[in-house]
């Protein structure tokens, strides 16, 4: 099988992807050479052949968009020399939306099976319209992460919903140590510092916990990576806790973090701001590693958390009620282990990295 990864550099989507990669004996990556794509497929054993960056973007006006279109079609045709040299390899696996309908571009005539794994929303109009098009007529499988992708993914077509099966990416609970103290009043935020995983709604609902518990601390993992707009974010949230005394001490920024598992050893709980996160993959890890969570109740986390059960669930945006349930658990320490408890099994039962690879080789087996 042959994969694609557009992108110079790897995040939480390929990261997702790397089970299914290393399953397969005989896997070649198509990736930028020289990228850090690269650079982590070889750590991870997997062949790779270059297949050369081009900057796709849907959100930069107009000209940029058509820019992207030329550029795209560039790609698809470097895939599609590709897929010639290598006859052999009949299915192409798109790792995430934009690889996908590079491949369903580029396999057009050649007899390929194109399986989109679908690891986020699709992008908005006009872009969607063209997206839903391509994967109408090259898409012979859509794996989205949850059924909250599936449902925008698929938007009403009975075509792509035949063509169209959940599979949750899943971890190795096994490689997770249970936290060392369930319910102690540290919460961590994991991932890069946004807008759009709204990091300034973690320092607001962490300013609400420390007025009723000035012992509590929050942990923010991760950094500023991919716009302007999230850089400026990160330097006003430093800044804020800087000047404000009550933050200056409890709020923590530990930068990017390869390997999250140690961090949350450390944590009491798993705090989640995202309003429209997609799968939510830092919570089951925090649910393996025994952590309670508090998340939105919305899209992903909805398909991941029992609220009451392991963790709890909030009205998107509305710092006072995550505050709420922040000082629940912080206040019970019984309750949050309970919880961690709860969400370690649940981690086992339906989302682990055996099942998800099963799920896929199921799928292409009906190819």
């Amino acid at each position: 099988m042959l994969y694609v990864i557009q992108q110079e550099d790897y995040s939480g989507a390929e990261i997702l992807n790397l089970a299914v990669m290393t399953a397969d004996p005989d896997a070649l990556l198509a990736c930028p050479p020289g990228s850090r794509v690269e650079e982590w497929a070889h750590s991870n054993g997997i062949v790779t052949t270059p297949l050369p960056f081009r900057s796709i973007r849907h959100s930069a006006g107009s000209l940029e968009a058509l820019r992207s279109v030329a550029r795209g079609l560039l790609g698809a045709l470097e895939l599609r020399r590709i897929l010639k040299r290598e006859p052999a390899r009949r299915i192409v696996y798109g790792t995430s939306i934009r690889p996908s309908m590079l491949a369903a571009v580029a396999a057009t005539g050649l007899g390929r099976r194109v399986v989109w794994v679908v690891t986020d929303f699709p992008p908005p109009r006009p872009v969607s319209l063209l997206t839903r098009t391509a994967a109408l007529v090259g898409c012979a499988r859509a794996l989205p992460l949850s059924h909250a992708i599936a449902d925008r993914f698929i938007a009403g077509s009975r075509r792509l919903g035949a063509r169209t099966e959940v599979i949750h990416p899943g971890v190795d609970p096994g490689r997770f140590a249970p936290a060392r103290d369930p319910g102690k009043p540290v919460a961590g935020l994991l991932g890069h510092i946004s807008p759009t995983k709204r990091t300034a709604l973690a320092v607001d609902i962490a300013e609400r916990v420390i007025r009723a518990a000035p012992e509590f601390e929050l942990r923010v993992v991760g950094r500023a990576q991919y716009r302007d707009e999230d850089r400026r974010l990160e330097a006003e949230l430093r800044a804020r806790v800087v000047r404000t005394p009550a933050l200056r001490e409890r709020v923590h920024f530990d930068g990017y973090v390869t390997d999250v598992r140690d961090v949350l050893s450390e944590l009491g709980l798993l705090l989640h701001t995202r309003p429209d996160e997609p799968f939510g993959m830092a919570l089951i890890e925090a649910m393996a590693a025994g952590l309670p969570v508090v998340a939105p109740a919305a899209a992903g986390p909805l398909e991941i958390v029992v609220h009451g059960k392991t963790g709890f669930l909030f009205d998107p945006g509305d710092a006072d009620e995550a505050a709420a349930h922040v000082l629940s658990l912080v206040r019970d320490p019984e309750l949050a282990r309970r919880m961690g408890a709860t969400g370690c099994e649940r981690v086992a039962d339906r989302f682990t990295i055996a099942g998800q690879v099963a799920g896929v080789e199921r799928v292409l087996a009906g190819l």
